[in-house]
C-alpha cells in the first residue's frame, strides 16, 4: 500500500511537471474564477436574504402587532438576562480573588455591590413596570441586603418613566369607551406623580370639581406576564447554579400580588373597607386618616377626589405648614398599629409617594393640625384571626425583651426555629439590643450596617426562613420596613421609644381583646372559674398600664419640651 502511494506521488508530480506553464496558469486562474463566483454568488444570496428579512421584519414590526410584541418581549429578556450575567460574573470574579488583608477583601466586595446594583438599577429604570416593583422591594430589604443594593434602588420609590399623551388617549377609548374631552372640562397632561404600575393626572369633570385620575401604563398589559416569567427563569437558573439560593419565593410573591394591584376595581373596594374599618374613628375625630373618595373605577382608569398635599416625609412642607415632623411619624404608628393589630386588613405598600400630608381640612373638629392620606390601596393583606393575635402576642414579647415568648410565637407566625434571627429580620435591630428590651434605643448607622452584613454572612438561614414563611408575613415584613423608613427620616430628634410605646399599646390591646373573648367562651361553655378570672385580670391590667404608660410619657415629653422652649427664651 505505501509502495502504492508512492507511486502515485511520482505521477503526479511527472504530469504537474509536465505540464507548460500556460496550461498551469490557466489552471490556477479558473479555479481563482470559480470560488470568486461561489464567493460572490453566496454574498449576493446572503445580502438578498438579509435585505429580504430586514425589509420584512421591518415591516412586520410596524404593521403587525403580535410580531412587534414578540421582538419587544425578546429583547426584554435579552436585557434582563444579560444584566443578571454581568452581575454573575463581576461577584464571581471579585469574591474567588485572594486578597492580601481582610479589609482590601471588605472594600473590594463593597465596591461590587455597588457596581451591580447600579447596574441593575439602569437596566430596572430601561424596563419599568415589573421590573421597577421589584427594585422598590429591594430597596427596603436591609435585613437582608449590603445597603449599597438598598441604597442605590431607593430612587425607585418615586422615580418613574411616565406613559405619553397618545397612549393615554387610546387607554381612555378601548377602557372606557369614550374620548378624555367627552368626559371631562379640562385635563392637565402632566403627571402629578408617576409610580411603577401608574400615574395619577389631575383633571376637571364637566360641570363638577377637580378629580384625579389614576391611569395604568398601557404596556404593564403586554409585558406584565413575560416579565414575570422571566424574572421567575432567571432566579430558577440561580437556583441551580447555587443550590443554597432561597429567594425564588420572591418571583412568587409577585405572581399573587400583581394581579389584584392591575385591578383598579379591587383597589376601589380595598379603599371603601380601609375607610369602613376606621370609620367610627372617623366619626369622632380620633383619627388624622384621610382616604379619598372613589367616583368610578374601571380596571385600568380610575377617577377619585383629588387631595392636595405632599409626601409624607417633605419636612420643608411640614415646617412651611407648621406641621410636627414627629406627630406625623406618632399618628402614622397609630394607623398602621390599629390596621396590623386590631383590624386586621393590612395596606402593605406605605413607602413615602402612598402616604400625603397636608393642613387639616377641617381643624376645628381635626385630632391634630394636619391630616395623613393613605393612597393606592392595590396591595393590601387580610391577617387570619390566629395569625393577627400571634403576631401581636410576637410583637408583646419583642417589645419586653421576653426570649420565651419570642421563640414561642416566632414558630407559630412564622414557622421558624431560628427565633432570634428572624427577630431581628422583624425588628431591624441586633439581638442584644431585642434581648435587653431595648428596642427604644436609636437606630445607629453602624448597627444598620452590621444588620447588612450579618444578613449575608447568614444569608442561607435568612433565605430558608423567607422561604417558609406565609406570604403575608413576607408583606408584613416590608411594611415594617417601610414604615421604619419613613419614622427615621420624620424623627430629627431620634426617639424610637414613642414608636414602640404606641405599638405596644396596641398589641396589649389585641391580646386583651383575644384574652377576653376566649375566657368568655370559656365561662359560657365551663363556667366561672378564680383562674379564668385571673387570666382576664392580667391581660386588662397589661393593656391598661400600657395605655397609661403611653398617656404619662406623651404628656412629660410635652412638658419638658415647653420647659426646654422657656429656658431657651429666658436665656435669649
Amino acid at each position: 500500500m505505501l509502495n502504492q502511494g508512492r507511486v502515485l506521488f511520482q505521477h503526479a508530480n511527472a504530469f504537474s511537471r509536465s505540464r507548460s506553464p500556460i496550461l498551469l496558469r490557466n489552471y490556477t486562474t479558473s479555479k481563482k474564477g470559480v470560488f470568486k463566483r461561489i464567493v460572490i454568488g453566496a454574498g449576493t444570496v446572503t445580502l438578498a436574504t438579509t435585505t429580504m428579512v430586514g425589509v420584512a421584519g421591518t415591516l412586520l414590526y410596524y404593521n403587525n402587532d403580535q410580531f412587534r410584541h414578540v421582538i419587544k418581549a425578546l429583547d426584554r429578556c435579552r436585557i434582563a438576562g444579560t444584566v443578571g450575567a454581568k452581575v454573575a460574573f463581576d461577584y464571581q470574579r471579585t469574591l474567588s480573588k485572594q486578597y492580601k488583608t481582610e479589609v482590601s477583601y471588605e472594600e473590594a466586595k463593597r465596591a461590587c455591590h455597588q457596581r451591580c446594583a447600579e447596574r441593575v438599577l439602569v437596566a430596572v429604570q430601561r424596563l419599568g413596570g415589573v421590573y421597577v416593583k421589584l427594585g422598590q422591594h429591594i430597596s427596603v430589604m436591609q435585613y437582608l441586603l449590603p445597603i449599597e443594593w438598598c441604597q442605590t434602588m431607593r430612587v425607585l420609590q418615586d422615580q418613574c418613566n411616565a406613559t405619553s399623551r397618545q397612549d393615554i388617549e387610546a387607554l381612555f377609548i378601548s377602557d372606557y369607551g369614550i374620548p378624555v374631552e367627552e368626559i371631562f372640562e379640562e385635563f392637565d397632561w402632566k403627571p402629578i406623580g408617576v409610580a411603577s404600575l401608574a400615574q395619577v393626572h389631575r383633571a376637571k369633570l364637566k360641570e363638577k370639581d377637580w378629580v384625579a385620575i389614576k391611569i395604568q401604563h398601557p404596556n404593564l398589559d403586554d409585558y406584565c406576564q413575560i416579565d414575570m416569567d422571566t424574572v421567575s427563569f432567571l432566579f430558577e437558573i440561580v437556583k441551580k447554579v447555587f443550590p443554597e439560593f432561597g429567594f425564588e419565593w420572591f418571583a412568587e410573591e409577585m405572581r399573587e400580588s400583581l394581579p389584584k394591584e392591575l385591578d383598579f376595581v379591587h383597589e376601589a373596594k380595598n379603599a371603601a373597607r380601609v375607610e369602613s374599618n376606621f370609620s367610627n374613628d372617623i366619626t369622632h375625630h380620633n383619627t388624622c386618616l384621610v382616604i379619598p373618595k372613589v367616583i368610578w373605577a374601571k380596571r385600568r382608569i380610575m377617577c377619585m377626589e383629588f387631595v392636595a398635599g405632599s409626601r409624607v416625609d417633605d419636612l420643608e412642607y411640614m415646617n412651611k405648614h407648621n406641621i410636627d415632623p414627629k406627630q406625623v411619624s406618632t399618628e402614622l404608628t397609630r394607623i398602621f398599629s390599629e390596621m396590623i393589630f386590631l383590624h386586621g386588613f393590612v395596606h402593605c405598600d406605605p413607602h413615602p409617594g402612598n402616604v400625603f400630608i397636608r393642613p387639616a381640612k377641617d381643624p376645628k373638629h381635626s385630632k391634630c393640625n394636619f391630616d395623613l392620606v393613605l393612597l393606592d390601596h392595590g396591595l393590601y393583606r387580610e391577617l387570619s384571626e390566629d395569625l393577627r393575635s400571634n403576631y401581636a402576642h410576637l410583637w408583646t414579647s419583642l417589645i419586653k425583651g421576653d426570649e420565651a415568648g419570642i421563640e414561642k410565637y416566632s414558630y407559630r407566625v412564622g414557622g421558624t426555629d431560628v427565633y432570634q434571627l428572624f427577630a431581628c429580620m422583624l425588628t431591624g435591630r441586633e439581638w442584644e439590643k431585642i434581648e435587653k428590651s431595648d428596642l427604644n434605643s436609636v437606630r445607629e448607622i453602624e448597627e444598620v450596617g452590621r444588620i447588612s452584613n450579618g444578613a449575608m454572612e447568614y444569608l442561607t438561614q435568612v433565605a430558608d426562613i423567607l422561604g417558609k414563611l406565609p406570604r403575608t408575613v413576607l408583606l408584613l415584613l416590608k411594611t415594617n420596613d417601610l414604615l421604619r423608613h419613613v419614622d427615621e427620616k420624620l424623627n430629627l430628634v431620634a426617639d424610637d421609644r414613642i414608636t414602640y410605646v404606641i405599638m405596644g399599646s396596641y398589641c396589649s390591646k389585641a391580646v386583651w381583646l383575644d384574652t377576653k373573648k376566649y375566657i368568655f367562651n370559656k365561662i359560657r361553655l365551663a363556667g366561672f372559674t378564680f383562674s379564668l378570672f385571673k387570666q382576664l385580670f392580667v391581660a386588662w391590667w397589661q393593656y391598661e398600664s400600657l395605655v397609661y404608660g403611653l398617656w404619662f410619657y406623651q404628656f412629660t415629653t410635652r412638658w419638658t419640651e415647653k420647659l426646654l422652649l422657656i429656658k431657651n427664651k429666658s436665656h435669649a
